[in-house]
């Protein structure tokens, strides 16, 4: 059987029998470098004003793999930042320039609207892209939300204001 690529995070599953001298190099890629970079890599991306689609490929370091994205550049509309349509976790930061929003989405399934400024967690279902958290402002320490509710919520602290 030859080898194959896992459908997630494309790792090479090598056939039996396959890579006799060289199985070693191939599982060290796997391990010490793309299920590293799924887990912990960190990705930053310069975005042009136009829609951008993250690079994947098989078997070899890219950026969809990445577990935190950061999109950076200068936009002048909100422009999609399409990942592949496999099941994956990412932290997706938006830190372009001009107040813009982003949406990460699929290229055919929908997607979740990032505001300018903001991180937050999502994943791909392998159709759609779906928020698993509130986007937070790491600037001004917030969770930003459309809309919000809380259950028994005990909130305390203290305010400075006019």
């Amino acid at each position: 059987m030859p080898s194959t690529y896992s459908p997630a995070l494309r790792l090479e599953l090598i056939g039996n029998g396959e890579q006799a001298a060289n199985w070693g190099n191939t599982t060290n890629t796997n391990l010490g470098t793309l299920l590293e970079q799924a887990i912990a890599g960190v990705q930053s991306i310069a975005m042009t004003d136009a829609d951008y689609t993250l690079v994947s490929g098989n078997g070899i370091s890219d950026e969809a793999r990445n577990a935190v994205i950061t999109m950076t550049g200068t936009l002048t509309a909100t422009r999609n930042v399409v990942v592949p349509t496999s099941e994956k976790f990412y932290a997706v930061r938006n830190s372009t320039t001009n107040s813009q929003s982003i949406i990460v989405k699929t290229s055919a399934g929908t997607g979740v609207t990032l505001a300018n400024g903001l991180t937050q967690l999502m994943y791909c279902d392998g159709t759609n892209v779906v928020a698993a958290s509130a986007a937070y402002n790491a600037s001004t320490g917030s969770i930003e939300a459309s809309s919000a509710v809380l259950s028994s919520a005990v909130i305390s602290g203290s305010s400075s204001g006019d």
